[in-house]
């Protein structure tokens, strides 16, 4: 999941705090209800993937080539703790994907850290290259398709130090790194992602008024990315949190796209698509502006996926009800075990799950695959309730027609959540931050279950 640089503003403003720009209809409290019986014909296509999925940066750990390496261990900083050893996959990769294999999933979205195949430009490691053909035969040996995102909210310092997706090199500089990367082993992979979430940090920004609840923090990081250019005695530093983010959007765009050329060129029957970080606007009122907020969200996006891609990876969090002049609409039923005052767990409506793949895939005329779908939250009874009834939401998706792929859980094991550090959880599994132990919670034998059933 990336989220870096704006999560806690993003509370806020979820919240309304100081202002009405933006309201959500939240339940005063609710006893567990019984689930919602499953939908007639509960089967998913045999080749479906159900999956986990992994950021290198999160899990791997000591990634100190990279840019966001730099910006935790600078003053100022706008992470709460640095990433450190996070999980110890970069050791334990081989555990991790036994124990997804072991909980009865059929796939693994992992990324591919750019920082150590390429540190320093022009340079590729052949040993992180062979590295990654381990963790990609690991996937194999235990009957787990690999899913390979190449760009996941890192990137190597050289590359900060050129001012990032600001410079109008970077789309080539990325797609160098793409096309030596496939060609070492798209070969043996079962999916491509170019970058994730390239827009998450604009979404929210698209609700009216919303920049102002983002200007403290805003002005924080671009703080740090200042911070961080003087210490590099370089012109300007940019990371995947730096507050101007219409600035990179056509770089990045161009990244895409420029990947996909290159990732296709190397192996054309590999299919190759892009994340987007899509929350699920609806209407609290009518007249609500929702569709506008949509359009502003995901607008320049979804023509880039028209242009470039096979598919798109629809990851899935939030629903958010955006008020208008008009009468107030009916209500959300209350969320299950979720606490009156969890705004995360609260807003992560199920229903969210069929609204953006539909979306997206009427917006952009291609398939779509959950890549990211998950709850914050230490309450595991809500986690087991949540991955059944998004299960079956995307069962309803695709009872309508809509073509998806592939589910994709966030995240495997709970791991470093960007500037946010540790705290949250995400996991299907709990690790031990001294002994990295992995224990696997009741949700991962919820998810387990479906997808050996193949079916709710």
């Amino acid at each position: 999941m990336t989220s870096f640089g704006a999560t806690l503003d993003r509370r806020s403003l979820i919240a309304g705090t100081g202002a009405a720009a933006l309201t959500v209809a939240l339940p005063a409290g609710a006893e567990p209800g019984p689930a919602a019986p499953a939908s007639a014909g509960g089967r998913f296509p045999e080749a479906f993937r159900w999956g986990a999925a992994t950021a290198a940066h999160q899990i791997e750990g000591n990634n100190v080539n990279s840019d966001l390496w730099f910006l935790e261990n600078i003053t100022p900083t706008t992470f709460i703790e640095r990433s450190g050893d996070a999980c110890d996959s970069y050791h334990r990769f081989a555990g991790d994907i036994a124990l997804a294999a072991k909980i009865g999933l059929n796939a693994y979205r992992f990324s591919i850290e750019w920082s150590r195949i390429e540190p320093s430009p022009g340079h590729f490691s052949i040993a992180l290259i062979d590295y990654y053909k381990r963790v990609i035969a690991t996937c194999h040996q235990h009957g787990i398709r690999p899913a390979v995102t190449f760009f996941h909210g890192t990137a190597p310092l050289w590359f900060a130090e050129r001012a990032g997706w600001f410079n109008p090199d970077a789309p080539a500089l990325f797609a160098r790194f793409c096309d030596r990367a496939a060609r070492a082993f798209g070969a043996d992979i079962d999916l491509a992602f170019t970058i994730n979430e390239p827009q998450v940090n604009e979404v929210f920004r698209a609700i009216p008024g919303a920049s102002t609840y983002f200007a403290k923090a805003d002005a924080a990081s671009l703080a740090m990315h200042q911070a961080a250019a003087h210490d590099l005695d370089v012109p300007e530093f940019q990371s995947s949190g730096h507050p101007d983010f219409a600035r990179a959007r056509p770089q990045m765009i161009a990244g895409h796209e420029q990947a996909c050329a290159a990732i296709k060129a190397a192996h054309g029957r590999l299919p190759v698509g892009v994340t987007l970080s899509v929350t699920d606007f609806q209407p609290a009122n009518e007249g609500s502006p929702y569709l506008a907020v949509r359009q502003a969200a995901y607008g320049e996006w979804i023509e880039a996926i028209k242009r470039a891609g096979d598919f798109t990876g629809v990851q899935s969090y939030r629903m958010v009800r955006l008020p208008g002049p008009g009468a107030a609409l009916p209500p959300m039923p209350p969320m299950p075990f979720a606490r009156p005052g969890d705004l995360q767990a609260n807003l992560a409506r199920p229903e969210a799950v069929a609204n953006t793949l539909e979306y997206i895939h009427q917006a952009t005329g291609k398939p779509v695959i959950m890549t990211e779908n998950g709850i914050e939250t230490e309450n595991d009874q809500l986690r087991c309730w949540f991955i059944g009834e998004a299960v079956k939401s995307l069962h309803s998706a695709m009872a309508r027609g809509i073509p998806v792929l592939g589910y994709y859980h966030w995240s495997l094991i709970d791991n470093f959540e960007w500037n946010r550090g540790y705290k949250p959880k995400y996991g299907l599994c709990a690790v031990d931050r001294e002994t990295f132990v992995r224990t696997p919670r009741p949700s991962a034998a919820v998810l387990g279950r479906i997808a050996r059933a193949n079916a709710i």
